[in-house]
This record gives structure tokens, sequence and C-alpha cells, in this order.
């Protein structure tokens, strides 16, 4: 387990993205942190010295870990959610309400995410 994701590119095969508790997004290295799919892994990425674009600046505080909220736990502060692209994609209130397991993606990556799993 590590917060660097420079060492998780150099040493591991397979890399896991939690965001409070839960593995979003797990892959082979190469795969997650050069294609993100999940929105969460996309701000994370985005703020790295070495990335293209704007850093994705989420609003909100982060959740009570305590209080999970109900749906997807990144909801809350997601910025495909917040722009209205979920909306656009008929998935906000799946969003908003409904968890998921961990879905299969592209390249072998595994993504619990319903923009990501409607964006397949």
């Amino acid at each position: 387990m590590t917060h660097d994701l420079g060492l998780a590119w150099n040493i591991a095969d397979r890399v896991a993205v939690m965001y409070l508790g839960r593995i979003v997004e797990t892959g082979a290295v190469e795969d997650v942190l050069t294609a993100p799919q999940h929105p969460y892994t996309q701000a994370l990425l985005s703020v790295l010295p070495e990335a293209p674009g704007e850093p994705v600046v989420l609003t909100g505080e982060p959740p009570d870990p305590s209080r999970v909220p109900g749906g997807c736990r990144f909801h809350a502060r997601c910025q495909i959610l917040a722009s209205g692209e979920a909306e656009r994609a008929g998935v906000a209130r799946d969003c908003r309400e409904r968890d998921l397991p961990v879905l299969s993606g592209a390249g072998g990556t595994q993504v619990a995410c319903h923009w990501a799993a409607v964006r397949r």
C-alpha cells in the first residue's frame, strides 16, 4: 500500500485505487495510470506534475468515513456528476443512490463507476 504513485509504477505489476475504504479501480499499473477510467483516479493523477492539462479540482469536503454516503462513495465530490456528464449519460441517479461492484473495464481494468460502465 502506498500513496506514492511513482513507486507503484516502478515496482508493481498491478495497482488498486481506493476511495473511502473501497477499491474504485484496479488493473495493470500501466493501464490504470495511463488511462484511468474512474473519476477519482482521473482526479488523483491530474495533480501530478507531469500530468497533461489542468488539475481536476474536487469540490466539497471528503465524507466522514463513519458515515459513508449511499450510492457511489465518490458521488458528492465527483467532477463527472458536478459537470452534468453523468446526467447526460443517464446515470446521475444511480451515482447518488446505487452502489455497484467492481466491473470489467477495457484492458483488463476493473472499475466501480456507473459512468465508466456506460462509456464502454
